[in-house]
């Protein structure tokens, strides 16, 4: 039975390389929980049909928006054909521009394709979700008639991602017109995970017998930008617990491309290929969307020499600024003999291409080995790969080989495992009854002044008051088992100024277990929460109990006038100044 109290649950799968969005009707899913509807998106310059578009941007020079996904690849492939593209902002891969960023705020700007121009990074993520929100809703009201607030909607995000970043795309999906109410956030791998939960998964020698209670799994999720490896563990009641706090890092596809790059820089030079990028940005694009089809298809076989079609615009800049020719360039390198280039055609050997997998694969699996020695892992033997990444025989083979004995599985829609999983999340939110707390949280305040227990320069006099400032009050330590929807944590603060109509905690983030300032080496400030105390009738009386509840994807908090038992106004940003 769905858990949602919309019609429909509509998922937008926001990723690094590609997005897309999916979609079921509570009466469906109740019928069937795998009958979700995609949409196929069309690259008009090649004909081809994908169930997912580019993460790809186009503005006019009014900064207005104008296309996305293959429409905006191809419009701003026109414009620079024509070399009237300079004005235009077009982005691209913009996403990972949030990752680890901890020191996160809302006024963040970011770079266009060109390096040239730049926008407030909040305008780009809304207008690429409205985007995806509108051509959803015109793809259903063609078969039936749905209002917005019939539709739940899910935004997916790393599980690695913290609390600002995802802060942040839930902004954005409100600025796109997407009500805060009617919006859950959905970790990626959790999401592939309830995909695979109803998919009958069979691959190889093993049938996967998953989902029986006490049986525990892996998730690696392999995206264009990160990989995010979560292990799940079956509950009698068939809810899943996260055993292990969601780990990874930027070692997605886009890893590959990058070696590609850097390939290709170590043969032309890097001021080259920056007057390249600079001069023929059409065939810049052109250039990584067929490498994006020959990384797919690569099997490892290093017998076989791989052709990519390269722009002829590259080879003759390199030969005009330098007078000299590609080949005679070629010899110069420790690739002479592993590799051609021929007018438009590079071929590379197999054994060459291979390696430019090895920085991505290499992190990878090491991460992985890292993980399986951890207590809490230990007895896991399946690993289901999902994500756009995934479907990639070189990284399918290196993980099989690098894991004999785990039971490897890679269900027939990896791409597609997040986005469907998204939607089973929207029906059933509560499917997930447990996580891993990835640090531990604290706000800082203050305390009464003991001598030899406090440093000296913490001491702070408030009145008649000596106070000890820069506390870290530990709401949640890392590793922390967290149950959906229970308050982990319960504080009891007062202010300390009879007048005082709010208290301001800022909040901490550490990987120490026992952190005692927040000064302390190793603690993050990640944002503030304020908590609205109107009432000052009872002076420095009023003790206010502060309750962080962590089990969901994302942070809340409840706070409550001890004296009163009144509830009041609690929020916690993460975006804002300090």
């Amino acid at each position: 039975m769905s858990e949602s109290g919309k019609i429909l649950v509509a998922a937008i799968d926001f990723g690094t390389t590609y997005s897309g969005y999916a979609f079921s009707l509570r009466s469906d899913f109740e019928k069937d929980p795998c009958k979700i509807s995609s949409h196929n998106w069309t690259a008009a310059s090649r004909g081809l049909v994908s169930l997912k578009t580019p993460t790809s941007i186009l503005l006019n020079p009014q900064q207005e928006f104008e296309s996305f996904g293959y429409e905006a690849e191809d419009r701003y492939t026109a414009l620079a054909n024509e070399d009237i593209h300079h004005e235009w902002f077009y982005f691209r891969r913009f996403k990972m521009m949030l990752h680890g960023s901890l020191g996160l705020k809302r006024d963040i700007m970011v770079k266009t394709f060109d390096n040239k121009k730049e926008l407030p990074a909040l305008k780009i993520f809304s207008m690429a979700i409205r985007y995806l929100k509108d051509n959803l809703l015109t793809t259903l009201n063609k078969s039936v008639e749905i209002l917005a607030d019939d539709i739940q909607w899910v935004l997916t995000v790393p599980a690695i991602w913290n609390d600002p970043a995802k802060q942040f795309m839930r902004e954005a999906a409100q600025k796109a017109g997407i009500k805060e109410d009617n919006l859950l956030i959905a970790l990626e791998p959790e999401a592939a995970s309830m995909f695979c939960k109803y998919m009958p998964v069979e691959k190889g020698e093993h049938s996967f017998q998953s989902f029986q209670p006490g049986s525990k799994y892996m998730v690696l999720d392999c995206g264009g930008g990160t990989v995010d490896i979560t292990v799940h563990q079956v509950q009698k009641d068939k809810t899943l617990i996260e055993l292990y706090k969601a780990s990874g890092g930027a070692w997605g596809g886009t890893q590959v491309d990058e070696a590609f790059r850097q390939l290709i820089v170590k043969i032309i030079g890097n001021p080259i290929f920056l007057k390249f990028c600079d001069e023929n940005a059409a065939d810049f694009v052109d250039m990584f969307r067929e490498f994006e089809l020959k990384k797919r298809e690569f099997k490892g076989d290093g017998n076989k020499k791989v052709t990519i079609k390269v722009p002829v615009s590259l080879k003759e800049t390199f030969e005009k600024e330098t007078e000299e020719t590609i080949q005679d360039a070629l010899t110069q390198t420790a690739y002479s003999t592993k590799l051609t280039w021929t007018a438009d055609k590079l071929r590379i050997s197999g054994l060459l291409f291979a390696t430019l997998f090895e920085i991505a694969t290499g992190n990878i699996i090491e991460h992985v080995k890292k993980l399986l020695k951890e207590p809490e892992v230990k007895g896991t033997t399946n690993i289901i790969m999902v994500g756009g990444f995934s479907e990639s025989h070189m990284i399918q083979a290196k993980v099989k080989e690098a894991f004999p004995n785990m039971n490897v599985i890679i269900p027939a829609e990896a791409g597609l495992s997040v986005l469907k999983g998204a939607v089973i999340f929207g029906h059933l939110p509560k499917a997930i009854s447990a996580r891993k707390a990835k640090y531990t949280y604290g706000l800082a305040t203050m305390t009464k002044f003991v001598k030899g227990k406090h440093r000296e320069d913490k001491k702070e006099i408030i009145g008649n008051q000596v106070k000890c400032k820069d506390i870290f009050s530990v709401h949640v330590e890392k590793g922390e088992t967290l149950e959906l929807d229970k308050a982990q944590s319960e504080r009891s603060y007062n202010p300390v100024e009879p007048e005082q109509k709010e208290i301001i905690f800022q909040f901490y983030i550490t990987d120490s277990d026992d952190p005692m300032y927040v000064t302390d080496s190793g603690c993050t400030h990640i944002g503030k929460m304020v908590v609205k105390i109107p009432d000052t009738s009872g002076g420095l009386d009023r003790q206010v109990k502060v309750q962080l509840i962590f089990g969901g994807t994302e942070l809340k908090v409840k706070a409550i006038i001890e004296k009163t038992n009144q509830e009041v106004t609690a929020k916690l940003q993460f975006l804002d100044k300090k």
